[in-house]
């Protein structure tokens, strides 16, 4: 009772409601204008001109039909609305400034000559992803494991620490890590912590202010505002911790006391991250950097050279690389698509949601129909039911193909992560669905031929005997399976 008040006078709902009523408003002032006949008309060849308009845009299918489909359900609206709801997206000035962002971090990255590059890391170094060896990794199998070295690490912490996150809720990891930050603060330590405006609703407003009194430099990416914005839907989803450019975390895990299984809103939450120590860190600093400068608009040119010469040895293949919604670039999904397509034995992935579109499960079908065995696990009790529903319908077609599809049994798996091969993987902030593949800033790390998979490997193996293979994903209430059907056309904004 006492979340569902919180939630009620959350600042989140209040302006959802505000976003609602604006909504509303449209609707019912074009339904009013509407009796004019020239208005009427007006609407009609309006929102033809957007459909063909939408058709002859370059962008990606599945988006075009999120827009269309609605827009031909109400012609009347449709048009109009699109008009005004997509005019507010991101400027041309903002997106000017990603860009010279990019281009000064490509123009520092030199492609590593010492390695044997494949395609992933050709790709990646193109975009100004450099792929790193002499590098130690540690793969942990749970939140808990993650934070209690990470607090560890915090507290050892000599000139800065730098945190992103999603979410940060309040709780005692947050005190716990609030704590340090403050004496490290206070030690004349350098810390910033960004975090998404909408992910960490749950703060109190202007939280910023409040952190900056102990000293901690912060900020709320993509802060929400009460009027339509389709900008709003450009989530900070990474989630980063470097320390003294020596070592740097990611991974699902999120601060809150849910991801250390302190509290169980959806029975045992399973997590994972990685653990970088070495060369492969000024990696995940580069992408911090780069979100810092384009939430404060800053465009000085920064030093890039890594301040830190690593003693670690390794002649494994690591990339931590970045994705943001800005480039059109599709990253992630790139580097997924080509890692299927790399398998000859098996792939293995878990993520909370699957929520996939055409290309990605034709993908995954072809690698089946190959000869590869593939594994996806996904969880028991779901944190988003209309979600979960649409993600079962896709379970379910992929099941159908041969693929073996798992539910974590003992609750909610947020990890997200695959391994390929055993010699392939990648771990990060990445959901298989259309928000964290095209609309979210997301992160990930790329390994290859480091011995962190086979850990990586044998917790699938685990996760799987602690879970349930769904051979019939066939709902029996036949309204259910409706609702599904009708739910999966709008895929794209799930």
């Amino acid at each position: 009772m006492k979340r569902l008040l919180s939630l009620i006078l959350s600042r989140t709902t209040f302006i959802l409601l505000l976003l609602l009523a604006q909504i509303a408003f449209f609707f019912v002032t074009v339904n009013f204008l509407a009796r004019y006949q020239y208005v009427h008309t007006a609407s009609y060849i309006i929102t033809i001109i957007i459909v063909a308009y939408l058709i002859y845009k370059e962008e990606n299918p599945v988006y075009k039909l999120s827009w269309i489909i609605p827009i031909m359900i109400f012609p009347l609206f449709g048009g109009l609305f699109y008009l005004f709801y997509k005019n507010t997206n991101i400027s041309k000035k903002r997106i000017q400034l990603y860009d010279m962002i990019e281009l000064d971090r490509m123009a520092f990255v030199q492609r590593n000559k010492d390695i044997d590059h494949d395609k992933i890391s050709n790709y990646l170094a193109k975009i100004g992803w450099q792929a790193y060896q002499n590098t130690k990794s540690t793969f942990f199998d749970s939140g808990e494991a993650v934070f209690d070295d990470m607090k560890k690490e915090l507290l050892n912490a000599k000139t800065y620490i730098y945190m992103q996150f999603f979410i940060i809720n309040k709780g005692k990891l947050w005190d716990d890590i609030l704590e340090i930050l403050k004496n490290k603060a206070s030690e004349g330590i350098k810390v910033i912590l960004i975090y998404d405006d909408y992910g960490s609703s749950g703060l109190p407003y202007q939280y910023t202010k409040t952190l900056e009194t102990y000293g901690i430099e912060a900020y709320n990416f993509n802060p929400m505002k009460p009027h339509l914005n389709f900008q709003m839907n450009y989530r900070n989803h990474r989630k980063i911790v470097v320390i003294d450019g020596k070592i740097g975390y990611t991974g699902g895990i999120n601060i809150g006391d849910e991801y250390i299984n302190l509290i169980h809103p959806f029975g045992h939450w399973q997590d994972a991250g990685i653990k970088l120590e070495g060369e492969a860190v000024h990696g995940l600093y580069l992408g911090f950097m780069d979100l810092l400068r384009f939430h404060t608009k800053d465009q000085k040119q920064i030093d890039y050279k890594p301040k830190y010469v690593p003693n670690f040895t390794s002649q494994s293949i690591i990339i931590p690389f970045f994705d943001a919604p800005l480039d059109k670039e599709y990253t992630t999904k790139n580097i997924y698509m080509q890692l299927i397509h790399n398998a000859t034995t098996s792939i293995d992935i878990a993520s909370p949601y699957l929520i996939l579109d055409y290309e990605f499960t034709s993908a995954l079908k072809f690698a089946v129909s190959s000869g590869v065995k593939v594994n996806i696990i996904i969880p028991y009790i779901p944190d988003k039911r209309i979600v979960y529903m649409v993600s079962e319908l896709y379970a379910k077609e992929l099941s159908q193909a041969g693929i073996n599809i798992y539910k974590y049994k003992p609750g909610f798996i947020h990890s997200k992560m695959m391994v390929v091969d055993q010699n392939e993987a990648l771990i990060g902030t990445v959901n298989l669905d259309y928000r964290s593949l095209y609309l979210h800033f997301e992160n990930s790390v790329y390994l290859k031929n480091d011995p962190v998979i086979k850990d990586m490997k044998k917790h699938f193996k685990d996760l799987i005997k602690s879970s349930k293979n769904i051979k019939n994903l066939k709902h029996p209430n036949i309204i259910y399976r409706f609702l599904q059907v009708i739910l999966k056309g709008f895929s794209s904004i799930l």
